[in-house]
C-alpha cells in the first residue's frame, strides 16, 4: 500500500527562516512558491531574469507533518520513496537523518520502518543552493562547459539547460519535483518488470513474449508472480511462476493474431496491457501496470549504396523508415508549470505535422511517465539521450557511482515503451573533444570514454540489452573516430546558422542522418508582447536582447534577411520575414534528404518546442503558437512529398519520396506561370509511385517551361502531385531570391462559410502571393493550413468553432482574420 505526501508542505529559508516561510505545493519548487505568493517578479517578462537568477543562492526547506494508519504500520517494511529530488538535499524523518540525494535524474528510496510513528511524523527536506555547490566545485577544479552558461555546472547531476543555454535563461531552480510516497511492504515488493519479444514467427501472426520479473530486497522467500496480458480486442494471456535465485522470476507466452505496432504513417498503434501482480503466500501484496506495443526496433549500420560510407536507418518491424521530426526540450524552465496536458497537446502538434520521431535532448531531463505514454499512442518514435551535453565531466569513483544508479532508475522506467526506439549517450561531447579545440586536460578525455563507452553500455547490457545504444550525437559509432563524418552515423550539421554558409551549402552533403540543423526566427507578435512592451518592440532593444541566448544570434537573422527579403519597415514586419526565411531554411534540407531517401534515412531539426518566449529555432513557441516552420512542416513531412531540385536552373527536377508501404498510381501536374498568375506553359504525367521511395519523373527546362534566363525575376513553376484528385503534396519553385522577384499587388481577400462544428476560410489572390499568413485578431487560432502560397487563385482553410470564441458568425471571422502576403508584410507597395 501507499500513501502519497504530495500535496501542501512548508518551504522555508534555512539559514533566515523569519524572512520566508510560505506554503509550497509539492511537486513543487522555490521558484513556483515565490510565484504564487508574488514574491518574485515573472523571470520571463522584459529583463527579469537578470535579478532571479540569485535566488537559488539559498538554502532552502520543504517540511510537512503526516500520518500513518494502522494498515500502514502493521506491514514488515515501510519506505520512503521519493521520485525526484532538486538536487543536494538532506532528508531529515522525525529528528533523524535518512539519507541525502545528490542527483535529480535519480529515485531515491529510504528504509523508514524504525522511524516512523502512527501520528505526527514531521518530513523535512533540506535542499542546498546549486550555485554555492557549483562555485565552489569549479574553484578547485574548472570544468569546461558551454560559454552561455553558468560556470561549473558538469559538477552536479542537475539538468543542465537550468544554468543557461542558447535558448535558455539562467534559472538553476530547486525543489521536490516529482512524486513522494510512503510505501508499505508485506513481503515483497516489485522491483522491475523487463518485457522481451520473439518474432521469428511474426509471419505466423505469433510473437513470443518473455517476462522477468525482480523483487526488492529482504523480501519473503515465498513470493510468486500472476502476469495478465489483455490484447487490444479483449483476448486474456495469464502466467504464472515462483520467484528464483536473485529475487526474479520468469514468465512466457505467446500472442496469437499479433497486432504489430508502428510509428505514425506506417501502420497503427495498438497496446497491449500488462499487469504483473506479486504474491506472498497466496496474497497479493503488489502490482505493476502498463502498456506496451509489440515491435521490432534497431539501427542499421549496413554498408550503403554509396559506397564510401554506411546507412543509420532505423528498422521498425523489418521496415527501414524515413525518421522525421525534431528535437525536443524540456518544456518550461519552472519544471512544476509544465504537466501531462501540456505535453499531450505538444505531441500531437507534432503528429499533426506528420513527425514520426521525437529526440529527448540530453541537456535536460528524463521526461515524466506521460510523456512516453502519449508517444506510445501517438506513435512517435523516442531517440533518449542520456542527460550529459556539451561538458567536461570528472569520472571519478562517486561520479561513476552516482550516474551507475541514474541510468539503471531510467533505463528500469522507460525500456517497455515501444516508443523507445534508441539510447544515446550524449550531447555533442565526442565532436567536442574533436573538433571544438576546447581547453581541458586530456585525462577528461579518458573519463568520457569511461562514461559513455563503458560504464552506460555495461548498464544496458544488464538492464536493456536489446534496444540499440549510440555513443555520442553526432557520432560515427564512438571512440573518436570522425564522430562528424557525413558518411556515417549521425551529423548535426550547423554550417547554415553559425557558419553562414548558404542554404544552398544542404546540397554539398547526403547526410547519412541529420540530428540536429535549424534556423532562428522570432516567434508570433503576440507572444512577443507577452514578455515586451510596445517601446521594446525592436530587435535591438535591451529587451528584446534578453530574449536572444545564441550568441551573435540578431545579427545572423539580419544576415540571412539581407541575402533573401526585403528589409522589414515594421516589427511585424521583421517576426513574418523571419519565419519565412526559417521555415524556407529547414524545408530546403529536408527536401533535399528526402530526395536522397536510402542514403540519407533521418531528418529531425533542432528544435520543436520552447522552454521559454523566446528567440529560437522552435517550430512552436511556449505558448503553443504554430511559426510557419510547424505549419511547412506538416507538409514537407508529409508521408508522400513532391519537391522541385533546382540547383540546376536549366534542369528543375520534380522528385516524389513516398513512405507509404504499397505502391500507388497518381498524376503529377505542372505550369510555370508570371508574377501575376499567368499561365505560361503547363504539363501532366502519369506516373507509379514505389513503396518506400525518391525518384525523379520530370525534368523541367527552359525549353518546356518557356521561362527564359531574362524572365527569372518575375517568373515561377508550381507543381502538385494528385491521387484519384486529391492533392497529396505541392509547391513552388522560384529562380530567384523572394528580394529578387517582381511581386505584384496580389489583393488579397477572406471570406467564411459556417459548415457546422467548423469555419471554411476562402482567401483569394489576384496575382502570385508568397508564404500567406493568416492571423485572427481574437485570439489563438490554429488553422488547417497556413503560410501558403496563392497563384491567383483561392485556396480553402478550415478552423475548429470550439477553437473560437461562442457564437461567432461566419462574417465576424471573416473581419477577424488578417492575409498577409511577402507583399504585404514587407510593404513592397513603398
Amino acid at each position: 500500500m501507499t500513501i502519497s505526501l504530495n500535496g501542501q508542505w512548508t518551504l522555508f529559508d534555512i539559514n533566515e527562516p523569519e524572512k520566508l516561510r510560505i506554503p509550497v505545493s509539492v511537486p513543487g519548487s522555490l521558484y513556483s512558491a515565490m510565484l504564487r505568493e508574488g514574491l518574485m517578479d515573472d523571470p520571463y517578462y522584459r529583463e527579469n531574469e537578470y535579478i532571479s537568477t540569485d535566488i537559488s543562492d539559498r538554502d532552502v526547506a520543504f517540511e510537512r507533518s503526516f500520518d500513518a494508519d494502522d494498515e500502514m504500520m502493521a506491514s514488515d517494511r515501510l519506505l520512503l520513496k521519493f521520485y525526484g529530488i532538486d538536487t543536494l538535499a538532506e532528508i531529515v524523518l522525525n529528528g533523524t537523518v535518512i539519507g541525502t540525494a545528490e542527483n535529480m535524474h535519480r529515485e531515491y528510496v529510504f528504509d523508514v520502518t524504525d522511524i516512523i510513528r502512527p501520528v505526527g511524523n514531521v518530513l523535512r527536506v533540506n535542499i542546498f543552493s546549486p550555485l554555492k555547490f557549483i562555485r565552489e566545485k569549479n574553484e578547485k577544479e574548472p570544468l569546461w562547459g558551454v560559454a552561455s552558461t553558468i560556470a561549473g555546472y558538469p559538477h552536479i547531476r542537475k539538468a543542465h539547460y537550468m544554468f543557461g543555454w542558447d535558448w535558455g535563461p539562467k534559472l538553476p531552480d530547486m525543489g521536490i519535483w516529482r512524486d513522494v510516497e510512503l510505501i508499505g511492504v508485506k513481503g515483497g515488493i516489485i522491483d522491475g518488470v523487463y518485457v522481451r519479444q520473439d518474432h521469428s514467427r511474426v509471419s505466423e501472426g505469433v510473437v513470443g513474449l518473455s517476462i522477468e520479473v525482480t523483487a526488492g530486497r529482504k523480501c519473503s522467500e515465498e513470493l510468486s508472480v500472476k502476469a495478465v496480458i489483455t490484447a487490444p480486442d479483449g483476448m486474456e494471456y495469464e502466467m504464472s511462476a515462483e520467484f528464483g535465485e536473485e529475487r526474479k522470476a520468469c514468465l512466457s507466452c505467446d500472442i496469437e493474431n499479433a497486432e504489430l505496432w508502428y510509428p505514425h504513417n506506417y501502420g497503427a498503434q495498438p497496446l497491449y496491457a500488462l499487469s504483473v501482480k506479486l504474491y506472498d503466500k497466496g496474497e497479493e501484496v503488489d502490482v505493476h501496470s502498463e502498456n506496451i506495443g509489440l515491435r521490432t526496433v534497431t539501427v542499421s549500420r549496413t554498408p550503403d549504396s554509396e559506397g564510401d560510407g554506411e546507412e543509420f536507418a532505423f528498422v521498425v518491424n523489418g521496415i527501414k523508415i524515413f525518421a522525421m521530426g525534431a528535437n525536443y526540450i524540456p518544456e518550461d524552465q519552472i519544471i512544476s508549470r509544465c504537466s501531462a496536458e501540456k505535453t499531450e497537446k505538444l505531441l500531437k502538434q507534432c503528429v499533426m505535422a506528420n513527425f514520426n520521431m521525437i529526440r529527448v535532448w540530453g541537456g535536460g531531463y528524463y521526461p515524466d511517465d506521460y510523456f512516453y505514454d502519449a508517444c506510445d499512442r501517438l506513435g512517435l518514435l523516442v531517440w533518449q539521450d542520456f542527460m550529459f551535453a556539451c561538458s567536461v565531466y570528472r569520472a571519478d569513483v562517486d561520479f561513476c557511482s552516482n550516474v551507475k544508479h541514474e541510468a539503471a532508475d531510467n533505463i528500469k522506467r522507460l525500456r517497455n515503451h515501444p516508443s523507445l526506439a534508441m539510447w544515446c549517450g550524449n550531447n555533442e561531447i565526442e565532436s567536442m573533444w574533436q573538433y571544438w579545440g576546447i581547453d581541458a586536460d586530456p585525462e577528461y578525455k579518458k573519463d568520457y570514454l569511461r562514461l559513455f563507452e563503458a560504464l552506460i553500455p555495461k548498464v544496458l547490457e544488464f538492464y536493456d540489452p536489446v534496444t540499440f545504444y549510440h555513443p555520442s550525437s553526432p557520432s560515427s559509432g564512438g571512440g573518436f573516430n570522425d564522430s562528424g563524418a557525413n558518411n556515417k552515423g549521425d551529423q548535426h550539421y550547423w554550417a547554415v546558422w553559425h557558419s553562414l554558409k548558404p542554404f544552398t551549402d544542404y546540397y554539398s552533403y547526403k547526410f547519412r542522418f541529420c540530428s540536429e540543423y535549424g534556423f532562428e526566427s522570432i516567434p508570433s507578435i503576440r507572444t512577443v508582447r507577452k514578455f515586451a512592451e510596445e517601446g521594446d518592440l525592436n530587435l535591438m532593444s535591451p529587451v528584446m536582447e534578453a530574449h536572444q541566448k545564441c550568441e551573435d544570434g540578431n545579427e545572423k537573422i539580419m544576415y540571412y534577411l539581407a541575402q533573401m527579403s526585403h528589409y522589414p519597415y515594421t516589427f511585424e514586419g521583421l517576426v513574418y520575414a523571419t519565419q519565412m526565411v526559417q521555415s524556407d531554411a529547414v524545408r530546403l534540407n529536408v527536401e533535399h534528404m528526402r530526395r536522397n531517401r536510402g542514403v540519407c534515412m533521418g531528418s529531425l531539426y533542432w528544435q520543436v518546442n520552447d522552454s521559454n518566449p523566446v528567440i529560437s529555432w522552435s517550430s512552436i513557441d511556449y505558448y503553443h503558437r504554430w511559426k510557419a516552420l510547424h505549419y511547412n512542416a506538416r507538409k514537407f513531412y508529409a508521408p508522400v512529398l513532391i519537391s522541385a531540385d533546382g540547383e540546376d536552373k536549366d534542369n528543375i527536377r520534380l522528385n516524389v519520396s513516398s513512405e507509404r508501404r504499397e505502391e500507388f498510381s497518381a498524376v503529377i501536374r505542372w505550369r510555370s506561370r508570371m508574377n501575376t498568375g499567368d499561365v505560361i506553359a503547363q504539363g501532366m504525367e502519369n506516373v507509379v509511385i514505389k513503396p518506400l521511395s525518391a525518384e525523379d519523373h520530370i525534368v523541367l527546362t527552359p525549353e518546356n517551361t518557356g521561362i527564359a534566363a531574362d524572365m527569372r525575376d518575375r517568373a515561377y513553376i508550381e507543381y502538385t502531385i494528385m491521387e484519384k484528385g486529391i492533392r497529396l503534396s505541392s509547391g513552388t519553385f522560384m529562380f530567384v531570391q523572394p528580394k529578387g522577384f517582381r511581386f505584384i499587388d496580389p489583393k488579397l481577400s477572406v471570406a467564411a462559410a459556417d459548415m457546422g462544428n467548423k469555419f471554411k476560410i476562402v482567401v483569394s489572390a489576384e496575382a502570385f502571393a508568397k508564404s500567406v499568413c493568416l492571423e485572427f485578431s481574437g485570439g489563438d487560432c490554429l488553422f488547417s493550413d497556413n503560410w501558403f502560397d496563392l497563384h491567383g487563385d483561392t485556396a480553402g482553410v478550415y478552423v475548429s468553432k470550439a477553437k473560437l470564441p461562442a457564437g461567432i458568425s461566419s462574417e465576424e471571422l471573416a473581419r477577424n482574420i488578417k492575409a498577409v502576403s511577402y507583399f504585404e508584410a514587407l510593404e513592397l507597395e513603398k
